[in-house]
């Protein structure tokens, strides 16, 4: 140990140090493990059911959408507003023959948009699909919402229908 090496006033130090970083912890609730749902309902295909044209797959902004059905997750696909045929590595979609104006690239659930004043209910039109029937429950950030839900960059978006799954607050997107 490095500290030993520094006598007694480097183990004090050092044991101040491991104080310090153990009151650091966060005090934000710890993520439930939530189980993917068995069967095609919580599996769905990607699609897209918009005008398709070519352009770069990343797009200018990025949202964070989950979906919960039954307590369970419903799997966000790749592929949702992005042309076939589409080269795909690792599970990710790298080119693809056109896209529409959103769309997801892997299956994380984080949507890719280049324009500003889009909602949830573009996603759903583009992708040509809803995994609900019924009543939805909206979060946004952690915080229920009603009305239209718009994407907006670095959102962190919960939709539950079936039954309550606390909601995250945030989503940490990978660098692009």
């Amino acid at each position: 140990m490095a500290a030993a090496r520094h006598g007694p006033a480097g183990r004090v130090l050092f044991v101040l140090a491991l104080a310090l970083l153990a009151g650091c912890r966060s005090h934000a609730p710890k993520p439930i493990p939530t189980p993917i749902g068995s069967g095609p309902e919580f599996r769905p295909p990607a699609g897209i059911a918009a005008p398709c044209r070519p352009g770069s797959l990343q797009g200018r902004y990025r949202a964070h959408i989950e979906l919960f059905l039954r307590r369970r997750v419903v799997v966000v696909p790749a592929g949702i507003g992005v042309g076939r045929p589409w080269h795909e590595r690792f599970g990710r979609i790298e080119s693809a023959r056109c896209r529409a104006e959103l769309r997801t690239i892997d299956p994380s659930g984080v949507v890719e948009f280049d324009r500003e004043r889009l909602t949830v209910e573009d996603f759903f039109r583009v992708w040509g699909r809803s995994p609900f029937h019924g009543p939805v429950a909206a979060y946004v950030a952690g915080k229920r919402v009603t009305g239209p839900i718009p994407l907006v960059d670095g959102a962190e978006i919960v939709l539950e229908a079936g039954g309550y799954v606390p909601p995250h607050r945030t989503f940490l997107f990978p660098p692009r």
